[in-house]
């Protein structure tokens, strides 16, 4: 009980000590709490409905504002330093540990206090913000729900703020060493990936940052994994969720508890100097010294436009000598020692010499690295030049907002080719091609693949180039089933998720008002007509519509009727949308080609020959209705070209310009179109040498 007593009459004490704290925190919350919500409540009209508004408090009050970051960051650096910045002066260290306290009990007093100051504040404010709320009439069930959700997930990510800050006081002697220290423990993760990237980028051909390596940002960056995390909360997806908390909280007890030892350990002497702890000291210089070189080196390598190696060379040895020594002058607070400890400085050049090599030569073979057939469970396989410009937005399963994917995030995520003959082949021709710096043929195609081994590891490679002569490997793919599934976002919608439908092209635009069974009925039938499309469907024929799905906020997606797609024209057909006939000649007033050369011209400029590369554009107009036919036969609208350039090969040096015949009102109508490589009719070619 006296035990007890102690501690909430030390408690009692420290708050009053730190009532500045107090007061700020209660200013901050409330000002940004119930004042802000009923400003932007006062910022808001009947107009926009209930169900928006009551969607924007949730926003504001909910996990994901950016301010509860700011409050969350600024928080923990306040009650931490506010609680243990004495130990940086020797009187108040020796007045502190005078006190007939023990160690462990001073040290909880501060850390619980630190706490109590940041949650106290918060959680009047969060009951303020429902009354606001209520006066107001807003007030419902959903918004109290994510209230409360972002108190936890902010209280949660202030708590692992707050301990790494103290773990950073006990680890230094003095209060600007504190805060360098705070920032390497805050952004010391995402240094080092963006350090790795860098040289991964530079000296790497087939390298591609993989989604799950950016996710490390997450772990090793306290604020990323914060921000992340209720990001993920607010848009409804709690995969993992649990077990991120679970592990979240561990991780703080166990800061707490390292804290807590090195509290009792640290010497009172270590107050005024650098380091608490002589043994950290090489530690730390090692973690610091040669990321910071490696980045030095990059930065001269890229600012240089030649011999950047040597470039790179010098900028490394600069960067070392002179972080090597402001690193040592901060720890002896002395220039003259700015270079002691000669061995250590050899083994972190050494380290660094390793490591630059790793990259530079490609000492571990990743360009040529393929993971043994055997080895290799499933695949998947982006290929950008392949049907682009999708828009792979993931419905979140409460199917109330959605996560924004990549192209490839989103098929590592769902595509698994078990039939992975063909990919692991465009691996291996991405690969060799890897190697070369030369040109290839006009059937190439970019991919990107990932290997997902059997012992649950994933391999990532990015291939520039693919040279598939007759396209054989590609239509494999293309046509696997696997492949549409974890490439198309549409196999993975739910019926309910829709909420318009329209079709278009250049004649007409529908918009349908479907049942939910006949809604359900056209997914399923363009889905199935979707899995049979194939690369020759693609190259040999043009689209003759476009659906458009909208889907919840408003979201559209837009899929192409290919003429294959017969019981999808049926379906449509028999709701109003009939005008498949695609532009012919007799709608076309005139074709435009131009075609674009870049030309070498040679000035004079005293004793020095400077070579000026020009553009000239030579133009051939076509009104006969024959020419037009031909032109328009073989044209491909620029749209489709951009999707399927890997496969189409357009020619980018002639573009295509149709002027259809004038409307009623005396407008007209101009499109772009594109030829494929070694399908411009002779006469064009001929027109424009």
């Amino acid at each position: 009980m006296t035990s007890r007593n102690l501690f909430f009459k030390l408690q009692k004490e420290d708050i009053k000590r730190r009532m500045w704290v107090a007061a700020l925190s209660m200013l901050v919350f409330f000002l940004f709490g119930p004042i802000w919500l009923a400003l932007t409540m006062e910022s808001m009209t009947d107009i926009m409905g209930v169900k928006y508004l009551v969607k924007e408090m949730s926003a504001v009050i909910g996990p994901g504002f950016i301010l509860q970051y700011l409050i969350a960051i600024a928080g923990a650096l306040i009650c931490a330093c506010s609680g243990y910045f004495y130990l940086h002066s020797k009187k108040k260290v020796d007045f502190f540990h005078s006190v007939p306290v023990k160690r462990e009990t001073l040290f909880l007093v501060n850390f619980f206090d630190g706490i109590l100051l940041y949650f106290l504040p918060y959680f009047i404010s969060m009951i303020l913000n429902f009354v606001v709320l209520f006066t107001g009439g807003y007030l419902r069930s959903g918004i109290v729900i994510a209230g409360f959700q972002a108190l936890l997930v902010n209280l949660l990510y202030f708590l692992l703020l707050y301990t790494l800050t103290v773990l950073a006081i006990m680890l230094t002697g003095n209060g600007i060493v504190s805060l360098l220290g705070i920032g390497v423990f805050f952004a010391y993760g995402p240094f080092i990936m963006a350090i790795k990237d860098m040289y991964c980028h530079e000296f790497f051909k087939t390298y591609l940052l993989n989604s799950n390596e950016s996710r490390i940002f997450e772990f090793l960056s306290p604020i990323g994994k914060y921000i992340y995390k209720s990001q993920q909360i607010k848009n409804g997806n709690y995969d993992g969720i649990a077990l991120s908390i679970l592990m979240t909280a561990a991780v703080i007890l166990l800061l707490l508890v390292f804290s807590l030892i090195l509290y009792k350990k640290r010497p009172s002497e270590a107050a005024g100097k650098a380091m608490a702890f002589g043994i950290a000291k090489p530690i730390i210089k090692f973690l610091l010294i040669i990321p910071i070189t490696l980045g030095g080196g990059m930065i001269f390598r890229n600012a240089a436009n030649v011999h950047s190696d040597g470039w790179m060379i010098f900028g490394l040895l600069l960067i070392f000598l002179i972080f090597g020594a402001i690193i040592e002058i901060i720890y002896q607070f002395d220039l003259k020692k700015a270079f002691t400890h000669r061995k250590g400085l050899a083994v972190y050049a050494f380290a660094t010499a390793v490591i630059v090599c790793i990259f530079r030569f490609d000492l571990i073979s990743y360009d040529t690295y393929l993971p043994d057939k055997d080895r290799v469970a499933s695949m998947s396989i982006g290929m950008p030049d392949i049907d682009s410009g999708r828009n792979f937005l993931e419905i979140n399963q409460t199917g109330t907002g959605y996560t924004y994917n990549s192209a490839f995030q989103y098929e590592i995520k769902y595509m698994r080719l078990k039939d992975f003959d063909a990919a692991y082949e465009i691996a291996k021709l991405g690969m060799k091609e890897s190697k070369k710096t030369e040109e290839g043929s006009d059937k190439s195609y970019s991919a990107m693949v990932a290997f997902h081994l059997k012992n649950g590891r994933t391999v990532i490679r990015n291939y520039a180039a693919v040279y598939d002569k007759d396209l054989s490997l590609v239509k494999q793919v293309y046509e696997n089933s696997d492949f549409k599934e974890g490439h198309y976002p549409i196999y993975r919608w739910k019926n309910e998720y829709i909420t318009s439908v329209s079709a278009y092209n250049s004649i007409e635009e529908k918009y349908f008002t479907l049942t939910e069974a006949e809604t359900a009925e056209l997914l399923a039938i363009y889905k199935e007509e979707l899995k049979t499309l194939t690369i020759d469907e693609i190259i040999k024929g043009k689209p003759l519509a476009t659906l458009r799905f909208t889907l919840i906020d408003g979201y559209s997606f837009e899929y192409h009727i290919f003429p294959e797609f017969t019981k999808t024209k049926e379906f449509l057909s028999a709701h109003g949308f009939q005008n498949y006939n695609q532009t012919n000649a007799k709608d076309i007033k005139k074709i435009i080609v131009m075609k674009q050369t870049e030309n070498q011209d040679t000035i004079y400029l005293g004793d020095k020959n400077i070579n000026d590369k020009g553009t000239e554009i030579q133009q051939a107009d076509y009104t006969g209705k024959d020419q037009i036919g031909e032109i328009f036969q073989a044209a491909i609208p620029a749209a489709y070209c951009d999707e399927f350039r890997g496969v189409l090969s357009p020619d980018y040096d002639f573009t295509v310009k149709i002027i259809f015949n004038t409307d009623s009102y005396g407008n007209e109508t101009v499109e772009l179109y594109y030829f494929s490589k070694n399908n411009i009719p002779d006469f064009v070619l001929k027109d424009l040498h």
